[in-house]
């Protein structure tokens, strides 16, 4: 397939590149440093932060302090007001959107240089994945779509939302990205939940040579998959022009559970977000779509790629995309060679699109090294929650969720005794009793916790049934402007009003939940 080539030759091309780095990661981290800082040294930030002076990494650290994204909002309202030269020379060309800081949705801009810092992750992924499974190249490919949910706008005269996902591997690779996929772009425009699903799975469904699927949250595909069966006489009429193709599709989804195998005979590879709170929707999509290897993504936020899976173990860093220090529990920021086997880190992140030293709030744990790079796990957000000193982080959580088989998140209750609350997506008040008990377990291995429990500083976990959490979830996420693909699954949920509207949905259709083809 000829848009599989010019993908793939300029995959070799970046991934050459990547591999020249990866053989002295501290030096080409210096290298990429030294050329952000002289392309922004004429920004507002730049001069202020005296960029032009700066020779070394401890130059840069004594200049630039780490900020979260709320630090940054006094120069990126400016940029969103149409100020040019505020955190970089170089032009915006997009904002995305992304979730909330304590501001509300997080705006990140985007430069040409930024974008092609994403090129420089995804492109060695594919090379790498070429190499190890070729069988993924042979087909179609499916990249999530997502449903034009919120309005196009603009701030400052500069659009929010990239044009395609496309878009992100640069414009001379639009065409051929294209030609692969199996889900016309044109879906991504359509504004119904209803219709974009629909068109999606027709066109799913009429690719029976589709090899390669890459969606960020697992849960993604989970309710296309689940909505499918409900979906057949539709998907089946859009089918009429192919007997034999529809015979399969009848066949497929009248089986419980949908034969997947027999809709797409040849996926060989399904990349997803597999680490963190995505880990058991992630062996849930595993059991859907067992003929084909589920290979987890790296982490690539939104601000942009941490790390990329060019290893066959774990994902290591993205040398060619950003500058990366990684902060241990005394706060002490190092460099991708100076981690340990067996520690986390607190990711912070340096970038062409503006952000410098900007804390990510993502904590990774190094598995050791393969020759001279970490092997980096996603394990959660830097989430904590902290009604009486427990201070329960989001990778403990997460790690105790997974011992739940139900759909279930956590939420601290500051009632008038404190204590936590299981939200869990079950009928049966026994299975919720024995998940909520398998969680206070859990967390009594935490001894801060343990001890808040023994001196009642904190009751015993309790629990709230909510039918369909994942997809009320989902809903809330889209209404409030995220892109469906991008939600990831929750765990610790630490804001009230968003578990209010979990278990108390307060909108008209939402007052009796239905299954997830009536409102998703």
């Amino acid at each position: 397939m000829s848009g599989w080539r010019v993908v793939l030759d300029a995959a070799h091309t970046e991934h050459a590149l990547f591999d020249r780095a990866r053989a002295t990661p501290r030096a080409s981290q210096a290298t990429l440093l030294t050329q952000i800082l002289a392309a922004n040294a004429d920004s507002d930030f730049g001069r202020t932060h005296g960029f032009a002076d700066i020779r070394t990494i401890d130059d840069f650290r004594a200049r630039v302090p780490i900020r979260p994204y709320d630090a940054l909002l006094p120069w990126l309202d400016r940029v969103a007001a149409g100020e040019t030269g505020v955190l970089t020379s170089e032009a915006v060309i997009a904002f995305e959107e992304t979730g909330g800081s304590t501001a509300g949705g997080k705006l990140i801009p985007y430069t040409a240089s930024s974008l092609k810092a994403f090129r420089a992750a995804v492109l060695p992924w594919l090379a790498d994945l070429a190499r190890r499974r070729p069988g993924a190249f042979a087909g179609k490919a499916y990249v999530s779509v997502s449903p034009a949910t919120r309005a196009p706008r603009m701030l400052g005269g500069i659009p929010v939302g990239m044009a395609s996902e496309g878009a992100y591997l640069g414009a001379d690779l639009v065409p051929a990205v294209l030609e692969i996929m199996a889900v016309p772009a044109s879906v991504a425009h359509l504004s119904d939940v209803d219709e974009w699903r629909l068109a999606t799975l027709a066109a799913l469904v009429r690719c029976s040579d589709l090899t390669l699927v890459s969606v960020w949250s697992p849960t993604f595909l989970i309710i296309l998959l689940e909505a499918s069966p409900q979906l057949a006489e539709p998907l089946l009429r859009a089918l009429h022009d192919e007997p034999e193709r529809a015979r399969d599709v009848r066949t497929a989804l009248g089986r419980s559970p949908v034969d997947t195998a027999l809709l797409w005979p040849r996926l060989d590879t399904v990349s997803a977000w597999a680490d963190g709170t995505a880990r058991p929707y992630a062996r849930r999509l595993a059991d859907m779509l067992p003929h084909a290897v589920l290979q987890p993504k790296g982490l690539l936020a939104t601000e942009g790629a941490v790390t990329t899976p060019c290893s066959p173990s774990w994902p290591v860093p993205a040398l060619t995309s950003a500058v990366l220090e990684f902060i241990d529990d005394n706060g002490k920021p190092l460099l991708c060679d100076e981690l340990r086997a067996g520690g986390s880190y607190r990711v912070v992140m340096t970038n062409a699109g503006g952000f410098y030293r900007y804390h990510l709030g993502d904590r990774l744990l190094c598995h050791g090294y393969e020759d001279a790079l970490p092997l980096l796990e996603f394990i959660g957000r830097d989430i904590a929650s902290d009604l009486v000193g427990e201070k329960l982080s989001e990778p403990f959580v997460s790690a105790a969720l997974a011992l739940v088989s139900a759909t279930a998140c956590l939420a601290p209750c500051a009632a008038a005794r404190p204590h936590y609350v299981l939200l869990v997506d079950t009928r049966d008040g026994d299975t919720a009793r024995c998940a909520a008990a398998t969680i206070e377990q859990r967390l009594r291995s935490n001894p801060q916790y343990d001890y808040a429990r023994k001196i009642g500083q904190l009751g015993p976990v309790d629990y709230e049934i909510v039918d369909h959490l994942l997809e009320r979830y989902l809903r809330l996420g889209t209404r409030r402007g995220r892109r469906l693909a991008d939600i990831k699954p929750p765990g610790l949920l630490t804001d009230a009003a968003t578990v209010e509207c979990l278990i108390n949905p307060v909108d008209s259709d939402a007052t009796a939940f239905r299954p997830p083809l009536s409102y998703l």
